[in-house]
C-alpha cells in the first residue's frame, strides 16, 4: 500500500485546484496529443485540461483537444486513482512505481508531464531512471514538462540537525503524516535533464515555490 493511500481523501480534498504553473502547460498542447500524467493522484491535471481548453473554444469541439480516451494517468496510490478512475471514466488509469521502468511503449506520448512528482525519487539512481524513462516514451520533438518543490525553508533545522541533508521529512495535514522529499535546484534539474538527453527548453523557480522544467526529445 502506498501511503497516499492511508489519508488519500483528505490529500485529494487539498488538490481541487490548478496550480498557476499549470498555465505554463497549455501552450505546449496540440490538438489530439497523448498525454501521460506521471503521479496523477486523482486527475486534476485532467480536469485543468478540460476546463481551460473549454474556455477557449466552443463546447462541441473543446474535448478534441485532449480527446477521452488521450489522457494517461500513472500513480502508486490506488485510493488515488480510484477518484481520478470514477471522474474519468474514458480516459486510462494505471498503478505502479515511477521509480521503477515504466510500462509504455516507447514513442508513444506526446507530452509527459510530472507535477510534484520528482521529488518522491531519493536518490541519482532512480532519478536518472525517471528521465530515461520519459525520453524513451516521448515522441522525438515532444516535450516533458515538470515541477519540483523548493522545500519549504521553515523545515530547513529539523531536518539538517537530523543529519538529513537531501531528504527532508516534511508532514502533511493536521495528523501529521510522514512524507520525504528530495532537495533539489535549477542547476541540478539542468545537469540531470541534459545528461539523458533532452534538450532543455527552461528550468526556472516559479514564485519561490516550486522548480518548472520544460524539456524536449531531440527529434
Amino acid at each position: 500500500m502506498s501511503e497516499y493511500d492511508t489519508f488519500a481523501r483528505d490529500f485529494s480534498a487539498t488538490r481541487q485546484h490548478a496550480w498557476p504553473e499549470f498555465d505554463m502547460f497549455l501552450p505546449l498542447l496540440r490538438r489530439g496529443d497523448r498525454v501521460l500524467d506521471l503521479g496523477c493522484g486523482n486527475g486534476r491535471l485532467r480536469e485543468f485540461i478540460n476546463k481551460s481548453t473549454s474556455q477557449q473554444v466552443d463546447e462541441s469541439t473543446s474535448k478534441k483537444i485532449i480527446p477521452e480516451g488521450n489522457y494517461f494517468g500513472f500513480d502508486i496510490s490506488t485510493e488515488l486513482l480510484r477518484i481520478a478512475e470514477k471522474k474519468f471514466p474514458h480516459d486510462h488509469f494505471f498503478r505502479g512505481d515511477f521509480s521503477c521502468t515504466l510500462p509504455f511503449g516507447g514513442d508513444n506520448f506526446n507530452a509527459v508531464v510530472a507535477i510534484a512528482s520528482f521529488h518522491h525519487l531519493l536518490s541519482r539512481k532512480p532519478q536518472i531512471l525517471f528521465l530515461q524513462e520519459c525520453i524513451r516514451i516521448l515522441k522525438p520533438g515532444s516535450v516533458l514538462f515538470m515541477t519540483t518543490w523548493q522545500l519549504p525553508r521553515k523545515f530547513f533545522w529539523q531536518n539538517i540537525l537530523r543529519g538529513r541533508l537531501k531528504n527532508w521529512i516534511i508532514p502533511f495535514g493536521a495528523d501529521r503524516h510522514s512524507r520525504t522529499y528530495r532537495r533539489t535546484s535549477e542547476k541540478e534539474l539542468t545537469r540531470l535533464l541534459k545528461k539523458t538527453g533532452f534538450e532543455v527548453v527552461s528550468v526556472r523557480l516559479f514564485q519561490q515555490r516550486n522548480f518548472v522544467a520544460i524539456a524536449r526529445k531531440p527529434k
